[in-house]
């Protein structure tokens, strides 16, 4: 990765900050430090992901002091509950779902896919590539749907000289009826990081999205709904922590007008509660 950036940028590059998830203990921490040291990178500071997303918003700068993270990805979901005085952040309660993200919500949509190709051909796909080629379009298909009500899907099954097309119109309401309940589940660990951090749902400043999972429409209206109010969706989620790390970073070498700098408070008693 070191060298990656550094053909990007045509600069040498020494040293960095780097994120780690908020559950991680003091061991995974200096396990991290110690694998950048030997990429050759000195580590200034290792932060909590979902600090680094709260930095992304600007938060570090703005007065608030609850902050709501919801991290959704491809495969996981981590909820934290932030507070922050000054430029420190506290990480009061995590919690989340190891086995809950937009894969999930794709095989849903796999297998409503694969039974119409099974009822309008005879059989389900068999062949590996015809499989794959499903699932790109289940994916190509789900992308869509975040910006429009409707979406074709589309994939060429079968060899391609005596192959069929197949195509099936995909609305938004399917694919949110396919994935109601998995939806649902993303209320149970913000409500128990609620309850851990002893705060009042009203009492939230701002609800951060990060992770690509957190575009979809309904994702975004079920937490609109539950808290009463947007959330922050001004910074593009995929990029959120990254972005902080690099305003982080900015900051430390003193090239980011500011001077403000969030400092994290450890909080070593903090477990992450996880809902399977």
């Amino acid at each position: 990765m070191r060298k990656m950036a550094e053909k990007q940028l045509g600069v040498p590059i020494s040293k960095a900050v780097i994120s780690v998830p908020a559950e991680f203990d003091e061991r995974q921490r200096n396990y991290t430090i110690r694998a950048a040291n030997l990429a050759g990178l000195d580590v200034l500071r290792v932060i909590n992901e979902p600090t680094a997303a709260a930095m992304a918003y600007g938060l570090h700068k703005a007065d608030v002091f609850s902050v709501l993270v919801v991290d959704l990805g491809g495969g996981t979901l981590d909820v934290s509950l932030l507070n922050k005085q000054g430029g420190m952040f506290l990480t009061r309660a995590m919690a989340g779902n190891n086995k809950l993200g937009g894969q999930d919500f794709n095989q849903r949509l796999l297998q409503y896919v694969e039974e119409r190709v099974r009822q309008r051909h005879g059989a389900l796909p068999s062949r590996k590539q015809d499989r794959h080629q499903l699932r790109q379009a289940v994916e190509q298909a789900k992308l869509s749907l975040t910006l429009q009500p409707s979406a074709v899907l589309r994939a060429r099954l079968g060899h391609e000289a005596g192959g069929v097309l197949f195509e099936e119109v995909i609305t938004r309401e399917l694919f949110e009826q396919l994935n109601a309940d998995l939806f649902q589940k993303i209320l149970t660990p913000i409500e128990e990081v609620l309850r851990e951090g002893r705060l009042d749902k009203r009492e939230v400043d701002e609800i951060v999205l990060v992770g690509g999972s957190t575009r979809i429409p309904r994702i975004r209206q079920l937490i609109r709904e539950f808290f009463g109010k947007e959330p922050n969706t001004s910074v593009d989620p995929d990029l959120a922590v990254v972005t902080g790390v690099a305003i982080q970073a900015g900051i430390m070498g003193g090239s980011w007008p500011l001077q403000v700098s969030a400092i994290e408070i450890p909080n070593r008693h903090l477990r992450k509660t996880n809902f399977n």
